[in-house]
């Protein structure tokens, strides 16, 4: 029971972290979507394109991705906060 129970801990420890890695990288994206959206959409020639279809509603669906990561990015982050704090308990009981 002893090195099962450390194997399971040492398990979810690792997706623990690989979860707040991907929040940080959630963070990164997301600063990323921001910064190309300025540029390329809230710009004049980007309002033009918009107001006139030539940006075949890129710019939406980049709003639109952004806001899909940053809804996820809590989540992410609490699952992975959780499983560094059970991995960590899992594996101090033994």
């Amino acid at each position: 029971m002893g090195k099962s129970s450390y194997f399971a801990g040492t398990l979810i420890l690792i997706l623990g972290l690989l979860l707040v890695i991907t929040w940080i990288g959630t963070g990164m994206a997301i600063e990323y979507i921001d910064s190309e959206l300025e540029t390329n959409c809230d710009s004049a020639t980007g309002q033009i394109g918009q107001a006139t279809g030539w940006d075949n509603n890129q710019c939406q669906d980049g709003r639109d991705t952004r806001e899909i990561i940053a809804t996820l990015q809590m989540p992410i982050l609490i699952l992975g906060i959780g499983s560094l704090g059970c991995g960590g308990i899992i594996i101090s009981r033994n």
